[in-house]
């Protein structure tokens, strides 16, 4: 296989100096001179790159892993470009880049941005970069749990700050302190923000919106612990409701497409390793979900009898059974959104609020709307089956049923677009079970991860964290002690136990 061309690379390496704030001319293959010093950049070009090196990592990688091992797709059998991922046998060497892109480019340019913006008052860019702090650190603690955070920023002696104590705390902080700017932001002048902003395009009020949504989902990684104040969020409302948080300036170009496009259908010498899951698929199938179609590509050669649609067992490495031809490949839009948030994952987050609380008839509520906005986004209508005796009807005989409609609807919902979130959900939760069979046993249960044979790991083992990567642990003195360092099946101090 040919050596991988990174999107990143061509993201990362361009030009900040004198650079048009528009995501076209960011993703402009043709411009690669050096990293100009700090002190002559502006926070016109700052924002943009940080916001593109975020998108370049969320988008490819953590879509990736979220995806595999969310069980919405599988490795295709006759390739192994993924297949330590399915397998579950990563190592501190297996993707530097989970680490790296958020640390070595996307933080430092928020944190330029966010000096810069205090010295010249410009809070409209202040509250950006705050929340996007908040939001990045929140993605690497909540997929390797210790991190570097308080001293992060400060070279290569920084310390691993505790999870719980230090850095959830300190993510609240900076989006409560980033909410009290907000008056302070509005009035800010707008200058060029509109097209450097490419979430929001500069509008404060939904950049609230997000500030609030994240507090909310971080406070839900212990419900109990927060009930106070989470009910106090759902009086207050003010959430991201009817926005999704996204960066949609792809173009269906070499180096300006949508980042798991770029990377794995551009740049490799195969497109045919993402498959169909049948974890997914047979649950989703056995509904006659129309969203297959926005999911998978239909088989070249389907089989007699068999449908259009063909998915593979997670890991299955039979390729007579399951061949090219004969299974569906995972379909990647070259234009598709990198999401931070949506709307519709914050009604599955209020609706299992409610769930919690045992109120009923919010939960069904919210419940039906993020369903309907699930398939509003690839343009279905949910109504007959979210309708009485429909196939996703809202179960509210308790709160065990009550959250396993939520959350596998949820975990449906995040396929091509927040599988990162479901994977993290499966973990907080349980929802879906881990499951010890394969999907071609006779007594696999519809809707839980299957087991895969070729597995690093114990039936009944599941990925809880990321592996430290080994630059983080090698050029870092103050780094994790090397006799404790956490095994991917250790759990987060959120996650179910």
């Amino acid at each position: 296989m040919k050596r991988k061309k990174f999107l990143y690379n061509v993201w990362l390496n361009i030009t900040l100096l004198g650079v048009l704030a528009s995501c076209e001319g960011y993703l402009d293959v043709n411009k690669n001179p050096n990293y100009p010093d700090e002190s002559h950049v502006t926070m016109g070009a700052l924002l943009p790159s940080a916001f593109i090196g975020s998108a370049s990592v969320m988008g490819y990688q953590y879509q990736l892993y979220g995806g595999i091992w969310a069980q919405h797709y599988t490795q295709n059998p006759t390739s192994s470009q993924y297949i330590k991922l399915t397998n579950y046998a990563m190592t501190s060497s297996s993707d530097l880049r989970l680490w790296r892109i958020l640390y070595a480019d996307a933080l430092p340019d928020f944190d330029l941005v966010l000096k810069k913006s205090e010295e010249e008052k410009a809070w409209n860019y202040w509250v950006i970069a705050k929340i996007m702090t908040a939001y990045c650190y929140h993605i690497l603690t909540d997929s390797y749990g210790d991190i570097p955070f308080n001293d992060a920023l400060k070279g290569t002696n920084s310390k691993f700050d505790d999870s719980k104590t230090v850095v959830y705390p300190g993510l609240i902080q900076m989006l409560d302190d980033a909410m009290k700017k907000e008056s302070e932001a509005v009035a800010a002048p707008k200058g060029d923000l509109s097209l450097e902003d490419y979430i929001f395009a500069a509008d404060i009020s939904k950049w609230m919106e997000f500030a609030r949504t994240l507090k909310l989902k971080l406070l839900m990684r212990d419900f109990e612990a927060n009930k106070t104040e989470i009910q106090a969020m759902l009086v207050a409302g003010g959430l991201l409701t009817n926005t999704d948080a996204t960066v949609h300036c792809f173009e269906d170009l070499v180096n300006k497409s949508s980042p798991f496009y770029e990377n794995d259908r551009r740049q490799l010498n195969t497109i045919n390793n993402v498959r169909a899951c049948t974890t997914l698929f047979n649950y989703m199938n056995a509904y006659s979900d129309p969203r297959i179609a926005d999911f998978f590509e239909k088989a070249a050669t389907p089989l007699a009898g068999g449908g259009e649609y063909r998915a593979i067992p997670y890991g299955s490495r039979d390729n007579n059974t399951y061949s090219i031809k004969t299974t569906s490949l995972a379909k990647i839009g070259a234009v598709d959104p990198v999401y931070y948030l949506s709307a519709a994952e914050t009604e599955y987050m209020l609706a299992e609020c409610y769930a919690r609380l045992d109120d009923r008839v919010n939960a069904r509520l919210h419940y039906d709307k993020a369903v309907i906005l699930s398939f509003q986004r690839w343009s279905h209508d949910a109504t007959t089956f979210i309708s009485p005796g429909g196939a996703y009807a809202f179960i509210d005989t308790g709160t065990d049923a009550m959250l396993k409609c939520i959350l596998t609807q949820k975990w449906i919902a995040s396929t091509r677009c927040q599988a990162w979130d479901t994977w993290c959900d499966i973990n907080r939760t349980g929802i879906p079970a881990v499951g010890t069979l394969t999907t071609n046993d006779p007594n696999y249960e519809l809707g839980t991860l299957a087991y895969g044979e070729a597995s690093a790991l114990a039936k009944g083992q599941y990925p809880h964290r990321f592996i430290y990567s080994k630059e983080s642990l090698d050029y870092n003195p103050l780094g994790p002690d090397p006799e404790k360092i956490p095994a991917i099946t250790d759990p987060l101090w959120w996650h179910k136990q």
